[in-house]
């Protein structure tokens, strides 16, 4: 409904009927309630950013909205104090979709965090804790700038100014307690840039990588809690990590109990919730290609008691290009089919005494053997159970994850 013509909105987890209201209606709560905080002596948290009703964030146009609105207020009303406004400046550099439009807005908002870390590095009196913290992730989100800009207009003269700032980001996060995950955040960043700089691709391990997006997603449930919306985005960007190092049993597991938390929380509508739910969709799809080709498909199901596989493809090299209508179905014996490493697969028909107990057991492929590839590694889910080489007969894929004892 409307109130003088202006829209009710909403874009959070809300829902029902519960959280609409007018634009003009949450931008005055907040800076109230910004005003009341800071009355109080009070640092003023979130006003601008979660919803009073479910306690969550607002998300895509509302957010870019309030996130401009609360920057306005501040350098209307709060522009001396140094923390409120460093906050609010980086806020909306984060929130600014990258691309010339929006360019010049970017490098006026770099412009006013420098000048204000150039006052409270010669001002001690002005330095503290959650200060020098914000300092350090303004420093960080004006290097993600200049590398969005460098890697838009191609310059190595944006990609070294983005270098450095994430070296001065790290400098303040070294001088802070607890923020180690940080520094090592910044060493990933840094190693990049020196790679693109030198034309190369930077070079992934999967095993580090794994290591990288878990502790930065434990290290946001410490922060935020396990619901917020920040920490399901590092647990799917975690999800994606072990998926591509074949660890696929553990990625779809993990992210079918983060699509139910993203359904409870915040509702099936939610963009976080869809994320979740196209990655969770997207790891579920078992690949294999062709013994006399190199297209992949995908495995639908086996007929004729596991000799014959039904497979629908072939598939881009990205699952988000897909075009289903543009896709075939085939059916060819099971034995002209590799499954892609980290494929989940139950062992069947083992007979050698040292392996008949893996009968029945989980676990998804890591490597293949020979060469025609007819024996693979199989990693097992269940614990004591050490990686075996087995013969492709003997294992059949899993196309669902039953549930895990």
């Amino acid at each position: 409904s409307n109130q003088g013509g202006k829209p009710l909105i909403r874009n959070c987890s809300c829902r029902g009927s519960s959280g609409f209201a007018h634009l003009s209606c949450i931008i005055n709560y907040a800076e109230k309630m910004t005003r009341d905080a800071h009355e109080r002596g009070e640092y003023p948290v979130d006003f601008f950013k979660r919803c009073p009703s479910c306690k969550q964030n607002y998300q895509d146009d509302v957010e870019s909205m309030l996130v401009k609105a609360e920057l306005e207020f501040v350098e209307r009303e709060y522009k001396n104090n140094h923390l409120l406004y460093i906050d609010a400046l980086k806020e909306r550099i984060i929130t600014l979709d990258f691309d010339e439009q929006y360019r010049p807005e970017g490098e006026v908002i770099c412009a006013k965090m420098l000048s204000i870390i150039k006052e409270v590095d010669n001002d001690h009196s002005l330095q503290h804790y959650e200060l020098t913290l914000s300092i350090a992730m303004a420093q960080e989100f004006m290097g993600e700038f200049y590398n969005k800009v460098g890697a838009y207009s191609r310059s190595n003269e944006y990609l070294e100014k983005a270098k450095k700032h994430f070296k001065l980001a790290k400098d303040r996060y070294e001088v802070l307690e607890g923020e180690e995950i940080n520094i090592m955040v910044m060493d990933r960043k840094i190693r990049t840039i020196v790679a693109k700089l030198s034309g190369t691709e930077p070079e992934l391990d999967t095993a580090e990588e794994i290591i990288h997006w878990r502790a930065k997603y434990n290290d946001s449930i410490e922060r935020f809690g396990e619901n917020d919306i920040f920490t399901i985005e590092q647990g799917v960007d975690l999800a994606t990590a072990l998926h591509d190092a074949d660890h696929v049993i553990e990625a779809e597991r993990f992210l079918t109990t983060l699509a139910q938390k993203c359904r409870l929380v915040h509702g099936i509508d939610h963009k976080v919730t869809k994320e979740t739910l196209v990655a969770l969709q997207e790891i579920k799809v078992r690949q294999v290609y062709l013994s006399t080709g190199s297209d992949v498909f995908q495995a639908l199901r086996y007929e004729s008691d596991g000799e014959r596989i039904v497979l629908h493809g072939p598939l881009p090299e990205h699952l988000d290009e897909r075009n289903v209508d543009k896709e075939k179905t085939l059916t060819i014996d099971s034995k002209d089919a590799r499954s892609l490493k980290g494929t989940p697969v139950v062992c069947h028909s083992l007979q050698l005494f040292s392996m008949v107990h893996l009968n029945g057991k989980i676990g998804e492929i890591r490597a293949y053997f020979g060469e025609d590839e007819s024996i693979c590694l199989v990693h097992f889910e269940e614990e004591g159970l050490n990686p075996t080489k087995v013969k492709l007969e003997n294992v059949r894929i899993l196309f669902e994850l039953p549930e895990k004892k």
